[in-house]
């Protein structure tokens, strides 16, 4: 019984250093480099206006792999520096990200004079006596509570798919199917065809952004094409959640949608008919990989989510599992003018959370890559699933001793301001350093599903990417094309931030 609840107390100790990375992706941590007098002339006030608000009518401020690069290019020589280390809500109406000439990355500003509890931390920065700056060095607990977990149970997490529990997750499947419909709730379904266009299918059983004591509740469909010659068609149909059929294996809209599944825990074949007057499609899906989940057992208890991503007391638990993170997909579409043989391959997940957009801590990315035998998807700073041919290499937490990032980000959609639309990710796996990188200039949105509320909205990219893996000697460039993905659920609340 002990050895079973040490066990226990390592796996939570490890998730909850393994998640906490993601948790902050909720808010925006940021920086700006401020000569010590600036500074101190405003220790006495709330709000920190630095000379450069009055000039251009905004702070510029820094994401941590812009500070380096700036303090090289714009303070050589200069002393009694300090750094600001602020947080702020991704949310937040005065944070905007500026597209500049010159710069592939966009800026982040803040239109207005900074509340100073937002700056969390205020360190010395000065160049070395070589003239090169470097940022400061994480806390000392934090770097030191990676060497703390055992290594096999490190292993466990980068390999969990091995050990999850696959009728669990069928279990689930059948579930969400046949349990009453809640407001954060889907079915997401992406393709990589082989004619070079690609896809996105999801179908939400009640309307996000709806009010949850709304009477007559409404489901959400979307199907969206981009085409091998860059052409991107989208369509949306809002519909009354009455209009619902379920049974164990299916999801239907009768006579316009059917999601059906079929087979066991470990061949979950998946029936999709489309039957709009604008679009039909009829697509087949069947696996070549088992299912797997972020969460290693399918769902994420409620007291963990309050403890790990702040989210309310009382929360319920949240189920997400990717049902298939790899198959084969065949089929047909037709839409307008445009009819193909659909061939290629496919993903597909599932979550479930009884609660409200509002409620959440709010945001996240997530990605899928394709390419050159390569299938990789996750969300930066928590959790990767990392495929080569037919071998998993990872499917878990990454660890905490190592970067996972997302940089040089681009919201340059012109659907949404908010619409990340490219970036660079960066991980590491043993010897190997992985970068993923999808371009905003050649990126297109496939869906942007925004709220009334200018901060709230949930859209996908895609375009063609690349993957860059080095040794340290020698480097390979693929190519392939990835899917990114944004959602918000946050509203900002003005009287609480400030």
């Amino acid at each position: 019984m002990r050895k079973k609840n040490r066990v226990t107390w390592l796996f939570l100790l490890g998730l909850a250093t393994a998640l906490s990375v993601s948790n902050a992706l909720a808010s925006e941590t940021l920086f700006y480099i401020v000569k010590q007098a600036d500074w101190l002339a405003y220790t006495n006030k709330t709000r920190f206006a630095p000379p450069s608000l009055s000039r251009d009518g905004f702070i510029s401020l820094l994401t941590p792999e812009q500070v380096i690069l700036t303090a090289q290019a714009l303070f050589q020589g200069q002393k009694d520096l300090l750094l600001l280390k602020i947080n702020l809500s991704s949310a937040d109406p005065q944070l905007k990200w500026d597209e500049l000439a010159g710069h592939e990355a966009s800026l982040p500003r803040y239109y207005g004079e900074l509340p100073r509890r937002f700056v969390k931390k205020v360190e010395r920065f000065q160049a070395r006596k070589d003239g090169h700056f470097s940022l400061p060095n994480e806390p000392l607990t934090k770097r030191l509570l990676p060497q703390l977990l055992p290594s096999g149970l490190i292993s466990k997490f980068l390999t969990y798919q091995n050990w999850q529990n696959t009728d669990r997750f069928h279990q689930l499947q059948v579930d969400n199917f046949l349990r009453p419909k809640v407001q954060l709730q889907w079915w997401y379904f992406d393709f990589f065809l082989q004619d070079g266009s690609s896809m996105v299918l999801t179908f939400i059983p009640q309307h996000w952004w709806q009010p949850a004591a709304t009477k007559d509740k409404k489901a959400v469909f979307t199907i969206s094409l981009k085409t091998r010659h860059g052409v991107v068609k989208r369509f949306t149909s809002i519909m009354p959640q009455s209009e619902l059929k379920t049974a164990a294996d299916r999801i239907e809209i009768p006579g316009r949608l059917l999601i059906q599944h079929a087979g066991s825990s470990t061949d979950n074949h998946y029936l999709i008919n489309v039957n709009f007057p604008e679009v039909t499609g009829v697509f087949d899906i069947r696996p070549t990989q088992p299912p797997f989940a972020a969460y290693p057992t399918g769902v994420m208890p409620g007291v963990l989510q309050t403890v790990l991503s702040g989210v309310h007391l009382g929360a319920p638990s949240f189920s997400y599992v990717s049902q298939i993170p790899s198959s084969r997909v065949s089929g047909s579409i037709s839409w307008d003018d445009y009819q193909a043989k659909i061939e290629g391959q496919a993903y597909h997940e599932q979550g479930r959370l009884n609660d409200t957009p509002e409620r959440q801590a709010a945001s996240w990315t997530w990605y899928h890559f394709a390419g050159n035998g390569w299938n990789i998807f996750g969300t930066p700073g928590s959790y990767i699933y990392l495929q080569r041919g037919d071998e998993i290499i990872r499917s878990g937490f990454h660890p905490v001793s190592q970067q996972y990032t997302l940089q040089n980000r681009t919201f340059s959609s012109p659907d949404h301001a908010k619409l990340l639309t490219g970036g660079e990710i960066n991980f590491r796996h043993e010897k190997l350093a992985f970068q993923l990188k999808l371009s905003g200039s050649s990126s297109k949105t496939l869906i942007c599903f925004p709220s009334s509320d200018p901060n709230q909205v949930w859209g996908t990219v895609e375009g063609p990417a690349t993957l860059l893996i080095s040794d340290g000697s020698t480097t390979k460039l693929l190519d392939g094309r990835m899917f990114l993905e944004t959602c918000s659920w946050e509203v900002y609340d003005q009287a609480k931030k400030h």
